[in-house]
């Protein structure tokens, strides 16, 4: 028989994950004014929220590859 639990359990990773996504989230709204982004051989200017998110993303997928089982 069922418990009434659907299954979905809150754990402090995810209330982590959901602080930092709101912080960025913060971050990008209050910074939308243009800057210059230098590359190695480009330069050019864009909203700094896009470059805040865009490196946030960027660490997202180098920890997930960094975590992920090398089987």
């Amino acid at each position: 028989m069922a418990n009434g639990n659907s299954g979905s359990k809150v754990n402090a990773k995810m209330i982590l994950v959901g602080l930092l996504v709101v912080l960025i989230a913060a971050l990008a709204v209050a910074n939308r004014q243009n800057v210059t982004v230098h590359l190695l051989v480009h330069t050019f200017r864009m909203p700094l929220f896009l470059v805040i998110v865009g490196s946030a993303l960027a660490g997202w997928v180098v920890g997930w590859f960094m975590g992920r089982s090398r089987n």
